[in-house]
This record gives structure tokens, C-alpha cells and sequence, in this order.
């Protein structure tokens, strides 16, 4: 997919905090776009399918999920940071909330 196209139609949906950083999430008409400042004073932004909150909401609804939990079902959770990703869109779309509880080093999320 051409970077243009993940820009088309895009509109805020809200804001998921993160362990460090508050992560602002966009809907476009391909993907979710997850957006953070970085050190350098510019932003990241990083796509999530359309069809991640689904696919969580099948697997996870009424459990408690950490970003290596939902890696490991696989789908298009494999890449390094797109089972986080996926969980702030969660967050921001209000179909998860984190919990204050940590499981080692990995933030915990309760999936509505």
C-alpha cells in the first residue's frame, strides 16, 4: 500500500496512555494510524488493520491481555510493535482499558 493511501479519510478516534507516552489513534480507510512524539521532537506513527479490534474482541473479550499474550495467537500480530499498537487502538476506541496491574514488564488490558 502507497503511504498516501493510509492518509485518505482520516479522522480522530482518541487516545490510549502508554507506560511512557500518550498514543493518539486515527481512523483511516485502510488502517488505524497510532501516532507518538518521539525524542527528536517529530512523531511516529504506526498503521494497525482495520480488522485488529475485531479479531481481539473474537479471541479476548472479558480477558485480560498483554502484548505477548496477543502475539502469540498470531494473525497480524507478529510484528514487533503491532500487538501493542493494536491494543491503544483498543484503548482509544474504548473496547479495552489498561490496568494499572504490570505482568513482569508488559502492560496488562482488560478487553470489554
Amino acid at each position: 500500500m502507497k503511504i498516501p493511501d493510509y492518509f485518505k479519510e482520516v479522522r480522530y478516534v482518541g487516545r490510549a496512555k502508554g507506560a511512557r507516552r500518550t498514543y493518539h489513534v486515527f481512523e483511516g480507510s485502510h488502517a488505524y494510524l497510532v501516532v507518538s512524539p518521539n525524542s527528536r521532537g517529530g512523531l511516529n506513527v504506526n498503521p494497525v488493520s482495520r480488522k485488529a479490534p475485531e479479531l481481539i474482541s473474537r479471541r479476548f473479550r472479558g480477558r485480560h491481555v498483554t502484548s505477548k499474550r496477543l502475539a502469540k495467537a498470531g494473525g497480524p500480530f507478529r510484528a514487533a510493535f503491532a500487538p501493542l499498537n493494536a491494543l491503544y487502538v483498543m484503548v482509544a476506541l474504548g473496547r479495552a482499558s489498561k490496568l494499572k496491574v504490570m505482568e513482569g514488564r508488559s502492560m496488562v488490558f482488560s478487553i470489554k
